[in-house]
C-alpha cells in the first residue's frame, strides 16, 4: 500500500464558492480558517466552531476555506489561503485530514494547526453525530470557538 496518494485537480468549479472567494479576495487579506470536515462528531465540532468564527464572531478578521475549492484548478480559495495573514486550521482528531489536504493543495503551507478535541468533553467511545443531541454539539462548538478567538483573534 501507497504511503501518498495523488489527487487530481478538478475541472469543474463551484460557481458559489467563487463568488465568495472573490467577494473576499477583493478586501484585504484575513486570516483564512479551514477545518476538519469529518462526518463524526468532533469533526462536526470542528466544522462548527470554525463557522462560527469566520461568518459569526470575527467576520472582519476571518475568511472560511472551503476544500473542495483548494482542489479547483481555477479555484479561489487557494489565492485567499496563499494571500492570507495566517492559515489556522481547526482539527477534530490527531488524524490532521484538513492540515493533509491544504499541504498537499498548497505546497509550502506552513499553517497553524490546533487539536479541537482538547476544548471540549465527549464519550470516547461516542462517534457519530447522531449519538450525541445537537444542542450539546452546537455547546461544544462554541466552546471551541471562544477559545479559538480567544487566542488567535485578541
Amino acid at each position: 500500500m501507497a504511503d501518498t496518494i495523488q489527487v487530481k485537480q478538478a475541472e469543474q468549479s463551484c460557481s458559489a464558492g467563487l463568488q465568495y472567494a472573490q467577494k473576499h479576495i477583493s478586501s484585504s487579506p484575513k486570516d483564512a480558517i479551514l477545518c476538519c470536515e469529518g462526518m463524526c462528531l468532533k469533526g462536526e465540532t470542528a466544522r462548527r466552531a470554525a463557522n462560527l468564527i469566520a461568518h459569526r464572531l470575527v467576520p472582519d478578521k476571518a475568511v472560511r476555506i472551503c476544500h473542495g475549492g483548494l482542489l479547483e484548478k481555477a479555484g479561489g480559495m487557494k489565492e485567499l489561503v496563499t494571500r492570507a495573514n495566517r492559515v489556522l486550521i481547526l482539527e477534530g482528531c490527531g488524524m490532521a485530514c484538513a492540515t493533509r489536504i491544504a499541504k498537499g493543495a498548497v505546497p509550502g503551507l506552513e499553517p497553524e494547526v490546533v487539536l479541537t478535541s482538547k476544548f471540549f468533553q465527549y464519550d470516547p467511545g461516542v462517534f457519530g453525530v447522531d449519538e450525541v443531541p445537537d444542542e450539546q454539539i452546537n455547546i461544544e462548538a462554541r466552546k471551541v470557538a471562544g477559545e479559538v478567538v480567544e487566542k488567535y483573534f485578541r
